[in-house]
Protein backbone atom coordinates (compact mmCIF):
# COMPACT_ATOMS: atom_id res chain seq x y z
CA UNK A 1 0.00 0.00 0.00
CA UNK A 2 2.87 2.24 0.68
CA UNK A 3 4.55 1.21 -2.68
CA UNK A 4 1.52 2.58 -4.47
CA UNK A 5 0.93 5.55 -2.44
CA UNK A 6 4.54 6.69 -2.87
CA UNK A 7 4.31 6.49 -6.64
CA UNK A 8 0.75 7.60 -6.69
CA UNK A 9 1.90 11.18 -4.93
CA UNK A 10 4.67 11.47 -7.45
CA UNK A 11 2.65 11.00 -10.52
CA UNK A 12 -0.06 13.94 -9.18
CA UNK A 13 3.37 16.27 -8.15
CA UNK A 14 4.54 15.79 -12.02
CA UNK A 15 1.67 16.17 -13.26
CA UNK A 16 0.82 19.39 -12.00
CA UNK A 17 4.53 20.03 -12.68
CA UNK A 18 3.78 20.39 -16.06
CA UNK A 19 0.56 21.56 -16.38
CA UNK A 20 1.84 24.62 -15.12
CA UNK A 21 4.78 24.82 -17.07
CA UNK A 22 2.01 25.13 -20.25
CA UNK A 23 2.32 28.22 -22.12
CA UNK A 24 -1.14 30.03 -23.67
CA UNK A 25 -0.62 29.99 -27.42
CA UNK A 26 0.40 33.04 -29.02
CA UNK A 27 -2.39 33.71 -32.04
CA UNK A 28 -2.79 36.96 -33.67
CA UNK A 29 -5.61 38.83 -32.92
CA UNK A 30 -7.04 39.00 -36.57
CA UNK A 31 -8.86 35.11 -36.86
CA UNK A 32 -7.52 32.81 -38.39
CA UNK A 33 -9.56 30.14 -40.29
CA UNK A 34 -8.92 26.65 -41.84
CA UNK A 35 -11.05 24.34 -44.07
CA UNK A 36 -11.53 21.30 -42.24
CA UNK A 37 -14.13 19.22 -43.67
CA UNK A 38 -17.27 18.99 -45.48
CA UNK A 39 -20.90 17.19 -44.60
CA UNK A 40 -23.61 16.16 -46.76
CA UNK A 41 -26.63 14.80 -45.98
CA UNK A 42 -29.52 14.17 -48.51
CA UNK A 43 -33.01 13.53 -47.85
CA UNK A 44 -36.30 14.06 -49.50
CA UNK A 45 -39.45 16.01 -48.36
CA UNK A 46 -42.52 14.99 -49.91
CA UNK A 47 -41.05 14.25 -53.18
CA UNK A 48 -38.44 17.46 -52.63
CA UNK A 49 -34.46 16.39 -52.70
CA UNK A 50 -32.63 17.98 -50.46
CA UNK A 51 -29.15 18.56 -49.56
CA UNK A 52 -28.45 19.69 -46.17
CA UNK A 53 -24.56 20.46 -46.22
CA UNK A 54 -22.21 21.69 -43.33
CA UNK A 55 -18.93 23.66 -43.32
CA UNK A 56 -16.40 22.77 -40.27
CA UNK A 57 -14.11 25.69 -40.44
CA UNK A 58 -11.33 26.06 -37.34
CA UNK A 59 -10.08 28.92 -36.10
CA UNK A 60 -7.74 30.42 -33.83
CA UNK A 61 -8.12 34.11 -32.69
CA UNK A 62 -5.82 35.65 -30.37
CA UNK A 63 -7.92 38.21 -28.28
CA UNK A 64 -11.30 35.99 -28.07
CA UNK A 65 -13.66 38.12 -29.55
CA UNK A 66 -15.41 36.05 -32.13
CA UNK A 67 -19.13 35.29 -32.52
CA UNK A 68 -22.56 37.84 -32.29
CA UNK A 69 -25.63 37.42 -30.53
CA UNK A 70 -28.62 36.75 -31.78
CA UNK A 71 -30.09 39.02 -29.06
CA UNK A 72 -31.47 42.16 -31.20
CA UNK A 73 -31.55 43.92 -28.03
CA UNK A 74 -27.53 43.64 -27.58
CA UNK A 75 -24.48 45.30 -28.55
CA UNK A 76 -23.28 42.76 -30.96
CA UNK A 77 -26.57 44.97 -33.60
CA UNK A 78 -24.94 47.91 -32.70
CA UNK A 79 -22.99 49.64 -35.40
CA UNK A 80 -21.03 47.96 -36.78
CA UNK A 81 -22.93 45.29 -36.91
CA UNK A 82 -26.53 46.55 -37.46
CA UNK A 83 -28.89 45.32 -39.76
CA UNK A 84 -27.89 45.71 -43.39
CA UNK A 85 -24.36 46.60 -42.44
CA UNK A 86 -21.22 44.69 -44.56
CA UNK A 87 -20.34 43.01 -40.87
CA UNK A 88 -24.42 42.09 -39.96
CA UNK A 89 -23.23 38.59 -40.60
CA UNK A 90 -19.82 37.42 -39.13
CA UNK A 91 -19.18 33.86 -41.48
CA UNK A 92 -19.32 35.17 -45.01
CA UNK A 93 -19.94 32.43 -47.45
CA UNK A 94 -19.21 32.36 -51.29
CA UNK A 95 -20.93 29.77 -53.24
CA UNK A 96 -19.26 28.38 -56.32
CA UNK A 97 -20.96 26.55 -59.15
CA UNK A 98 -18.64 24.51 -61.65
CA UNK A 99 -19.14 25.29 -65.43
CA UNK A 100 -17.49 24.47 -68.86
CA UNK A 101 -14.18 26.65 -69.08
CA UNK A 102 -15.38 28.97 -72.28
CA UNK A 103 -11.38 29.05 -73.15
CA UNK A 104 -10.71 25.15 -73.04
CA UNK A 105 -13.51 22.87 -74.59
CA UNK A 106 -14.12 20.09 -72.24
CA UNK A 107 -11.99 21.62 -69.16
CA UNK A 108 -14.11 22.92 -65.91
CA UNK A 109 -13.83 25.86 -63.65
CA UNK A 110 -15.74 27.34 -60.77
CA UNK A 111 -17.52 30.42 -61.04
CA UNK A 112 -19.68 32.75 -58.24
CA UNK A 113 -23.38 31.51 -58.19
CA UNK A 114 -25.90 33.96 -59.13
CA UNK A 115 -28.56 33.76 -57.07
CA UNK A 116 -32.09 34.09 -58.88
CA UNK A 117 -33.16 36.41 -55.98
CA UNK A 118 -31.16 39.70 -55.96
CA UNK A 119 -29.09 40.52 -52.65
CA UNK A 120 -29.76 36.77 -51.25
CA UNK A 121 -26.07 34.93 -50.07
CA UNK A 122 -26.21 31.86 -47.87
CA UNK A 123 -23.72 34.18 -44.93
CA UNK A 124 -25.33 34.03 -41.75
CA UNK A 125 -24.12 34.93 -37.85
CA UNK A 126 -22.45 32.22 -35.83
CA UNK A 127 -22.67 32.73 -31.94
CA UNK A 128 -20.36 33.66 -29.65
CA UNK A 129 -17.71 31.15 -28.60
CA UNK A 130 -16.85 32.77 -25.05
CA UNK A 131 -19.64 33.89 -22.81
CA UNK A 132 -17.47 35.98 -21.46
CA UNK A 133 -15.57 39.56 -22.74
CA UNK A 134 -12.27 38.51 -21.51
CA UNK A 135 -9.55 38.51 -23.86
CA UNK A 136 -7.81 35.31 -24.70
CA UNK A 137 -6.61 33.27 -27.14
CA UNK A 138 -9.31 30.73 -28.41
CA UNK A 139 -9.13 27.79 -30.95
CA UNK A 140 -11.97 25.52 -32.33
CA UNK A 141 -14.50 24.47 -34.77
CA UNK A 142 -17.34 26.29 -36.34
CA UNK A 143 -20.02 23.94 -38.30
CA UNK A 144 -22.00 26.40 -39.95
CA UNK A 145 -25.22 24.40 -42.28
CA UNK A 146 -27.31 25.09 -44.86
CA UNK A 147 -30.06 24.02 -47.43
CA UNK A 148 -29.95 23.29 -50.82
CA UNK A 149 -33.23 21.86 -52.77
CA UNK A 150 -33.92 20.96 -56.57
CA UNK A 151 -35.42 24.16 -57.13
CA UNK A 152 -32.61 26.03 -57.46
CA UNK A 153 -29.90 22.93 -58.12
CA UNK A 154 -29.93 20.09 -60.71
CA UNK A 155 -29.12 16.90 -59.60
CA UNK A 156 -25.26 15.72 -60.36
CA UNK A 157 -24.50 19.89 -60.02
CA UNK A 158 -20.68 20.39 -58.85
CA UNK A 159 -20.39 22.82 -55.93
CA UNK A 160 -18.36 24.81 -53.58
CA UNK A 161 -17.49 27.35 -51.12
CA UNK A 162 -14.88 30.14 -50.01
CA UNK A 163 -15.43 31.08 -46.63
CA UNK A 164 -14.21 34.15 -44.29
CA UNK A 165 -15.50 35.40 -41.14
CA UNK A 166 -15.22 38.53 -39.05
CA UNK A 167 -14.81 39.13 -35.61
CA UNK A 168 -16.21 41.92 -32.92
CA UNK A 169 -13.38 44.39 -32.75
CA UNK A 170 -14.59 47.85 -32.93
CA UNK A 171 -14.64 50.17 -34.93
CA UNK A 172 -13.94 47.80 -37.83
CA UNK A 173 -13.68 44.02 -37.13
CA UNK A 174 -10.94 42.06 -38.27
CA UNK A 175 -11.32 39.89 -41.44
CA UNK A 176 -9.50 36.51 -41.38
CA UNK A 177 -8.04 34.77 -44.23
CA UNK A 178 -10.20 33.42 -47.01
CA UNK A 179 -10.40 29.87 -47.37
CA UNK A 180 -12.15 27.04 -49.83
CA UNK A 181 -13.68 23.86 -49.50
CA UNK A 182 -13.58 20.98 -51.57
CA UNK A 183 -15.71 20.19 -53.99
CA UNK A 184 -19.55 18.51 -53.61
CA UNK A 185 -21.93 16.97 -56.01
CA UNK A 186 -25.81 17.48 -54.85
CA UNK A 187 -28.23 15.28 -54.94
CA UNK A 188 -26.52 12.04 -55.61
CA UNK A 189 -27.30 9.94 -52.49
Amino acid sequence: MNYMLKYSLACVVLVLALASCRKEPNYPDEPQISFKRIEQVSHDNEGLQIDSVFLVIGFQDGDGNLGLSSDKQSSDYAPPFNVGSTFENNFKVKLLQQVPDPNNPGQFIFREYQFPVAGFDLSGRFPRISSDDREEPLEGDIRFGMEFTEEFFRPGEVIKFEVYIYDRETPVPHKSNVVESEPITLFTN
